[in-house]
């Protein structure tokens, strides 16, 4: 607890709390029901027996001072009576100067010193200015008053627990002396005992004894992320919990028992999992992140759990079914996981403001976790062949592979890098050859069997280049004189292929014996096979357009639609064209889009189909000079535009938001194309958005 400014509180408040005793207590002696000085013959007449031996205690009792009283006569209690002025607690001092029976552990004035030491920012009892600190004194008074009963050393027994006035409880020792016990484990030794009062009885003690609540707030414990940050064994502990995004868990109230792994711990997992991982950087792809997530939550324990809690059985973990297993061994506990090793206890219960952390020498690993790591060590045995035969999800790839007789390229020495895209990433190549193409059966030719051949070889790199040989660059392919380029996204790097769209690298460094695997989220086209898709008509557009810097996104729509146009365009036609910009605006308004390498399935292929048809109107070629404002034109797609002349030349779809011409007249064979800076959408394509 620190202090920022320094008050004078006035001792006048104290002096006139002394007088007030003194006043009291000279009362009390005055108390006399003869006050002229004659002897009362009544009551003097029986000078023997029981009632003179009571009046005599009586007397002696009476003569004693009160518990208040006591402490100001009491040098090395003037700090003690000083706190008690600054209190000023009703309560208490009704207890220290009324007639009761109370036990007082009353510290001495180098006790104070030695507190005020600890403090920072307390020099003095004066600087206890604010009422949240005259709170705190109050606690700490409190917690020195034993309210109930009069208890002198002879009534103190060892281990006796008493419950103070604070209702937070001291323990007793004795062990050649008499001894207090507070919350901070510290004995307080008690130095002077049996000081009787009228009112009760006062020990005085070397040491302020501190309740927890004290403690808490003078004193305050680090949260358990701050605690691991704090402890330098376990500063990759503190690295794995901000990578996987748990800091902020580990910081909630809890109270949670953290089992936490050392430094050497880590490196362990680091060697279980490969060269590739050397650091918790090295995690970096969703799934790797998750796995990472997986085995930190399973080294935490909803509760406050101390060591001397533990008792053999499963615990569950904040990994949901997931449960550690203690186990008896040699006297203590050790903890068991999913693997044959044991971790165990180093340091025990490290306590924090929101749990407790028990330091161990092994990373605890659940059973999804360890059966990954099974996995691991099994595929580094195999091929890359092998590897895409067995798992689940590359079996489109498997299929394309056989079909071009690349499968039994992978089995040989290599090395190779693939970077392979699932079954669910490769759904979309079928559409890109062209309508035609259903499944992998309707490769027939030799031609077709020689460009698939193409796209897959793509994929593959010679060598072997793991996730941290990868750098900013261009590299080589097996596809001839294709190559990809190595960028880098929010995520990490990502790979450009003709349509200059990152395709993101997923689960990285599968390691197998003649070389490297990573997943990636689509499939990646050579300029090469898109060249040899796009037919002449489609190259004679290109062409026409390709010195206009808004047509990027327009050219890679008509290379990816292939031959779906070449009847049309080869008769007179008008090409309503959106310029980049109107794509970016399209891709904006849709959720998980960003680009036409997300349209990679057939049904969204069929949807850029349906959208560019609308741009079209077959069999009339109408230039800027034959629009009329209002007329209406039936297009490829089976739905009508609308021409409005009202602020300049636009076209109007079922959104009813005008799409400007931008560049008018642009002659390509038999036809004519407009640029205009909006995507125009049917009512077809509205209802499926």
């Amino acid at each position: 607890m620190t202090k920022n400014r320094i008050l004078s509180i006035p001792i006048t408040k104290i002096v006139l709390f002394l007088f007030l005793l003194l006043v009291f207590s000279c009362s009390k002696n005055d108390d006399n029901p003869n006050p002229t000085g004659e002897e009362n013959t009544e009551n003097t007449e029986n000078s023997e027996g029981t009632d003179d031996t009571e009046d005599d205690l009586d007397n002696t009792v009476n003569s004693l001072p009160n518990l208040a009283e006591l402490a100001g006569s009491l040098e090395s209690l003037s700090t003690l009576v000083e706190v008690i002025g600054i209190v000023d607690d009703t309560e208490l001092l009704g207890l220290l100067s009324e007639e009761g029976s109370t036990t007082i552990f009353a510290p001495t004035n180098d006790a104070f010193i030695s507190l005020l030491a600890q403090l920072e920012g307390f020099e003095t009892l004066e600087d206890f200015d604010e009422d949240e600190e005259k709170q705190l004194l109050e606690a700490i008074l409190k917690y020195h008053v034993i309210a109930t009963t009069a208890a002198f050393s002879t009534d103190l027994s060892n281990g006796q627990v008493l419950e103070t006035l604070l209702s937070e409880e001291l323990q007793i020792e004795i062990d050649a002396g008499v001894f207090v016990i507070d919350k901070t484990d510290e004995k307080s030794e008690v130095v002077d005992a049996d000081n009787e009062a009228s009112n009760g009885v006062v020990h005085i003690i070397d040491k302020i004894l501190l309740p927890q609540s004290v403690l808490d707030q003078l004193f305050p414990k680090p949260s358990i992320v701050e605690l691991v940050t704090e402890t330098e064994e376990l500063s990759l502990l503190e690295e794995a919990l901000i990578k996987a995004g748990l800091v902020d868990e580990l910081s909630a109230e809890g109270p949670f028992t953290v089992f936490a792994p050392t430094d050497a711990a880590a490196d362990e997992l680091f060697d279980a999992l490969g060269d590739s991982f050397n650091s918790f950087d090295d995690f970096d792809n969703f799934l790797e992140i998750e796995i990472l997530k997986q085995i930190l939550l399973y080294h935490v324990v909803d509760g406050h759990i101390m060591s001397t809690d533990l008792t053999v059985g499963s615990v569950p973990t904040l990994l949901t079914n997931e449960s550690i297993e203690i186990i008896a061994s040699g006297g203590t506990f050790v903890v068991g996981d999913a693997s044959d090793v044991d971790a165990n206890i180093l340091s025990a219960d490290n306590e924090a403001s929101n749990g407790v952390v028990h330091i161990i020498d092994k990373i605890l690993i659940p059973a999804e976790v360890q059966e990954f790591l099974d996995s691991l060590n099994q595929v580094q045995g195999k091929t890359i062949a092998e590897l895409v035969e067995e798992t689940e999800g590359f079996t489109f790839l498997k299929e394309a592979l056989e079909l071009t007789g690349l499968l039994e390229t992978l089995d040989s020495e290599g090395p190779f890098t693939v970077f392979a895209p699932t079954d669910d990433a490769l759904s979309g190549l079928l559409a890109v050859f062209g309508s035609q193409f259903t499944s992998l059966q309707d490769f027939t030719s030799e031609e077709e069997i020689a460009l698939l051949r193409q796209v897959l070889l793509y994929h593959v790199l010679p060598g072997t280049t793991t996730s941290s040989d990868l750098s900013v660059s261009t590299i080589n392919t097996l596809s001839g004189d294709n190559t990809l380029d190595v960028v880098t996204t929010e995520s990490g790097f990502g790979l450009v292929d003709v349509f200059q769209v990152p395709a993101a690298i997923e689960l990285t460094d599968i390691t197998a014996k003649n070389g490297v695997i990573h997943t990636i989220d689509r499939v990646l086209l050579p300029a090469s096979v898109v060249e040899s898709i796009a037919n002449d008509i489609n190259d004679t557009i290109i062409d026409a357009i390709d010195s206009l810097e808004e047509s990027a996104f327009i050219q890679d729509l008509i290379i990816l639609l292939g031959n779906e146009f070449e009847d049309v365009l080869e008769q007179e036609f008008t090409f309503f064209l959106p310029t980049n910009n109107a794509f970016l605006d399209l891709f904006a308004s849709l959720e998980g889009y960003d680009s036409l390498a997300d349209f990679n399935t057939a049904e969204e292929l069929e949807l850029l189909t349906t959208i560019l048809s609308y741009h079209l109107i077959d069999g009339t070629k109408v230039t800027s000079q034959m629009l009329v404002d209002g007329q209406t034109a039936g297009t490829l797609q089976g739905e009508e535009l609308t021409i409005s002349l009202s602020s300049g030349a636009a076209v109007v779809d079922k959104t009813g938001i005008p799409a400007n011409v931008t560049k008018a007249d642009i002659e390509v064979l038999s036809g004519v194309i407009h640029f205009i800076d909006k995507v125009l959408l049917p009512q077809e394509v509205l209802d499926a958005l």
